[in-house]
């Protein structure tokens, strides 16, 4: 059974903690949000690239070995410039906060966020719809 919240709205998820991934998979099914999860950025902004109209939403961990979140966040902004992205860290310098912060609609996530609160709350407030 799904609860009403993501209304089919298909995000894309990057960290490289599979464990997280597959927390945020089965809670993202029963809020109704579609997902592609990836353990490796490059392979998501391939998918991105492949179909810039595909996502209203990218969930992505700043720290990742392969590509850091900020840089990642940089080449999506090259192709859909609007592209909402959520920032998941556990600390982030104030550096890292004001390059993120410079791409324009963004929006972060602190390590450790309460999972159910942000799919029923934060990514809609985020991506501007009202609850009913």
């Amino acid at each position: 059974m799904s609860i009403e919240g993501g209304a089919g709205i298909r995000i894309a998820v990057v960290d490289d903690e599979k464990m997280l991934l597959n927390v945020f998979s089965s809670l993202m099914k029963q809020y109704n949000y579609h997902a592609d999860f990836f353990s490796n950025p490059q392979k998501a902004l391939e998918m991105i690239i492949d179909d810039p109209a595909r996502y209203k939403l990218v969930i992505t961990d700043i720290r990742m070995p392969q590509m850091d979140g900020i840089t990642f966040a940089k080449r999506i902004r090259a192709i859909i410039p609007k592209l909402p992205i959520m920032f998941m860290t556990g600390e982030v310098s104030d550096e890292s906060r004001e390059q993120a912060l410079a791409l324009g609609n963004v929006a972060f996530l602190e390590k450790p966020f309460p999972l159910e609160e942000t799919l029923k709350v934060s990514i809609p407030m985020f991506l501007g719809k009202t609850e009913k």
